[in-house]
């Protein structure tokens, strides 16, 4: 992140802590909500068994004084003395219907039953394995499930006579079934659906069938909950939160029963408030965003301009506008970024005014140095002709002396001129470029510090063109002059000529140390010159110069320390009409130069 710019850092941060508080809102906001819930589901739960407890406390009471009382009839007592089990059962029909129980049962002293009774049918044998177990457990009430029913019994004994005469004629049991009744007078205390089990396997509930039918086949799991914590389940296409508690704990009969929540709506709640937090979350997002890029264009933008600004100047561009705005401290570093380029570029200035003064003295010094020698020649040679007889010498001799030393005064004073002058000055004639190439390289390699260089020459059958021969000669050995300086004792200079359509392109290529970089911006201006003591800065400017008037281009291809190349283009045929020709080669970064 440390690459990206300032401005997308503000933004992405800031991005990141908006997604990082809404997510924390929603699930803050989801966790208070099922903590409800769960609260909801446990204040359930306990409702559920203080309805249960108090619906059992009231049955047990109106059942137990019911079962006391038919117990004392003396019309019961007699009918019991019969110990006739038909008769018995026909004659307990009265009192059954007098009790309004869901079961009524009557057996003798020894347990076997005379009479049963009940709404639903039942298993006798069922019934008499219950009833036998509560006798001997010397109970008064007592849990009873037949044929997949659960009762809650109460039984009491039917004596005859009192004190030590008393005889116990039979046992008196009655009790009501606990059933969906049940079930759903539970479920409107709750406030959800109500599931009674024991034995695992469901005796009454308020679920639909196919969710009795599921939760039947996961009951095992949902027993582990008892008293100790809820669940959330999926029965049918309904989520519930399932809570459970045990009210009858009877190792031989336990009763547990199941609170159900639904939890349709509150999920329901969740999601649209879910949905209504991340809205939120997306505007703030929205908000943000375009505030912060107003926010932090505002900071970052005088941080772009002053980057814009160290960027130009890196390029050389010292025109660059850079105005200070912003912060105190962006305003002192822009005025303070300003005043150092323009103090840069008022020394660069005065470098290249010193250099162009430096370097007009040295080409003074040295076309004087020239113009000096050759004049001395010139009187010298003078002086022997003027005695040449007195001397016996031969005039032919120093007549060529003479007019040697006056050609090289010539050839300087042309070079000014040829510099001075603003138009086109040329003797165009047919040559072969390759032959103009191997003058210009044989006239090199001539002189003695240079002969050991290695100037090779790559062209093509043909390079003949129209230009002024003599000019493109001397711009050959300007360049090539330059390379062999550039180049150690045994430097490789290569020159290769190509034919691109209607124009010569030329590459000339050194393994020397390349173009200094102070001077690179201005290679090919007058009296510029690096690393050269006796170098006037006329060279360059004058193959410029020639090149130029031949509507051609010259520039740095590439340059460093491992060797330059310079780039020359100008048309084969050179006339009145010749159009203007591509003059686009690299920016000029020119190596030293004479």
């Amino acid at each position: 992140m440390s690459r990206l710019r300032l401005k997308t850092q503000l933004l992405i941060s800031t991005l990141l802590i908006i997604c990082a508080l809404t997510g924390a809102m929603l699930l803050i906001v989801r966790h208070t909500v099922r903590a409800e819930i769960d609260d909801q589901v446990r204040e359930s739960v306990a409702a559920s068994v203080r309805a249960f407890e108090s619906v059992e406390r009231q049955r047990e009471d109106q059942l137990s004084r019911t079962t006391a009382m038919l117990a004392e009839l003396p019309t019961l007592k007699a009918l019991m003395t019969t110990h006739h089990a038909p008769t018995i059962r026909d004659g307990s029909l009265p009192f059954w219907q007098l009790a309004g129980s869901d079961l009524f049962l009557l057996a003798d002293p020894k347990a076997e039953m005379m009479a049963l009774h009940s709404k639903k049918s039942l298993d006798s044998a069922d019934v008499g394995q219950n009833l036998t177990k509560s006798l001997g457990g010397d109970v008064d009430a007592a849990w009873w499930y037949a044929d997949d029913q659960l009762y809650w019994v109460f039984m009491r004994p039917i004596t005859a006579g009192s004190g030590s005469s008393v005889k116990q004629l039979g046992v008196l049991a009655i009790g009501y079934q606990v059933d969906s009744t049940v079930a759903e007078q539970l479920a409107l205390v709750a406030g959800g659906k109500i599931v009674l089990v024991t034995s695992e396997k469901v005796i009454a509930s308020t679920l639909s069938a196919r969710e009795e039918s599921e939760l039947q086949e996961h009951l095992g799991r949902y027993t582990e909950l008892l008293d100790s914590g809820t669940r959330e389940v999926n029965l049918g296409s309904e989520p519930y939160e399932v809570a459970a508690v045990s009210l009858h704990a009877d190792p031989h009969m336990p009763v547990q029963c199941f609170v159900l929540i639904p939890l349709r709506r509150p999920m329901s709640f969740i999601g649209k408030l879910d949905r209504t937090i991340l809205g939120l979350g997306v505007s703030a997002l929205v908000f943000a965003t375009l505030l912060l890029s107003f926010v932090a264009g505002t900071i970052t933008r005088p941080m772009d301009n002053l980057l814009a600004g160290v960027r130009a100047l890196a390029r050389g561009d010292y025109t660059f506008s850079i105005t200070p705005r912003g912060s105190t401290e962006v305003v002192e570093l822009g005025t303070a970024f300003s005043k150092m380029r323009g103090d840069l570029l008022a020394l660069q200035r005065r470098q290249i005014e010193t250099e162009q003064v430096a370097a007009l003295g040295r080409a003074a010094s040295s076309i004087s140095h020239d113009l000096r020698h050759s004049l001395a020649a010139v009187v010298a040679n003078a002086e022997f002709l003027y005695e040449a007889d007195h001397l016996k010498l031969d005039r032919d001799e120093i007549f060529q002396e003479i007019k040697i030393a006056s050609e090289q005064m010539t050839e300087l004073l042309d070079s000014l001129r040829e510099l001075a002058r603003e138009h086109r000055t040329l003797s165009l004639v047919t040559a072969s470029l390759e032959s103009v190439a191997r003058s210009a390289v044989d006239a090199v390699l001539a002189r003695p510090e240079f002969r050991r260089r290695s100037i090779s020459i790559h062209a093509p059958a043909d390079t003949s063109g129209v230009f002024d021969s003599r000019k493109i000669e001397r711009a050959f050995f300007n360049l090539l002059l330059n390379a062999c300086e550039a180049t150690s004792e045994r430097g490789k200079i290569e020159i290769e000529i190509h034919n691109a359509g209607s124009s010569f392109e030329v590459r000339i290529a050194d393994d020397g140390i390349g173009i200094p970089p102070g001077i690179r911006g201005t290679l090919f201006d007058p009296f510029i010159s690096a690393g050269k003591s006796n170098g006037t800065g006329l060279g360059l400017a004058i193959v410029s110069k020639i090149v130029h008037d031949h509507y051609g281009s010259i520039g740095v291809e590439s340059t460093s320390e491992a060797g330059t190349v310079f780039f020359i283009k100008f048309p084969r045929t050179q006339s009145g009409s010749l159009e203007a020709m591509d003059r686009e080669v690299p920016e000029p970064n020119r190596s030293t130069a004479d």
